[in-house]
């Protein structure tokens, strides 16, 4: 099955454009039972309110300093997932299973035997494990329902903090935090969902790679009679 699988996978990575993620946005008009766009408000970039002016009151003495107000804590990007820090081998996956290999790509994907497929507190319909040159990147979560995307959100949104970007009416969230960009998005269409957290050091790397090995393809296609 990997070997029928492998075309199909090169393509679907080559279609992919740069510092883009599988499987994006849906463009699914919201339908009733659907979750309420609301709870994924964009950001609106617009600049903040003027300060209010200051109480009247006892003025401060000369020289004295102004108190000042506590700096909004900036979350600490991840370090890995699952125990598995980023830019691991896959060795470092002791109880792995070889999901797929692309070799043109350098690109491996596993799942895990003894982890539980479960995340935010949910179970979920697989986690993958993607390496490129045999260091971890990239992780892959799938799941099913409305309920399940909520509880995943809310997971991300406690410890991230408000989207980087979001479209509500595509239900879709990401974030970039320090060198690690993640997602979460919901499809309405088929009432699945997914999200990733990608290493974007190593993530770039196989980007090269990618554009390098399409080009190939593109130079060899035109030099054909």
């Amino acid at each position: 099955m990997r070997h029928v699988l492998r075309p199909v996978l090169i393509l679907f990575l080559l279609a992919l454009p740069l510092a883009c993620v599988p499987k994006g946005p849906s463009s699914t008009k919201t339908k009733a039972g659907e979750p309420p766009a609301s709870t994924t408000s964009i950001n609106s970039g617009k600049p903040a309110a003027p300060a209010k002016a200051a109480a009247t009151g006892n003025k401060a003495a000369p020289g004295a300093t102004a108190p000042q107000k506590a700096a909004a804590s900036i979350p600490a990007p991840p370090k890995g997932f699952g125990g598995i820090a980023f830019g691991s081998p896959s060795t470092a996956m002791t109880d792995s299973t070889l999901e797929t290999e692309i070799p043109e790509l350098r690109t491996t994907t596993y799942s895990r035997q003894s982890a539980p497929n479960t995340f935010a507190g949910r179970g979920v319909s697989r986690i993958l494990y993607e390496f490129y040159d045999n260091a971890f990147y990239h992780v892959w979560i799938d799941f099913d329902g409305a309920e399940t995307f909520m509880a995943v959100l809310g997971d991300l949104r406690a410890t991230y903090g408000p989207p980087t970007e979001t479209i509500p009416e595509k239900h879709y969230n990401s974030w970039s935090i320090g060198d690690v960009n993640i997602y979460c998005v919901y499809h309405p269409e088929d009432g699945t969902g997914d999200a990733s957290f990608w290493f974007q050091p190593v993530y770039m790397e196989k980007e090269k790679l990618v554009k390098q090995y399409k080009k190939s393809m593109l130079d060899a296609a035109a030099q054909k009679p």
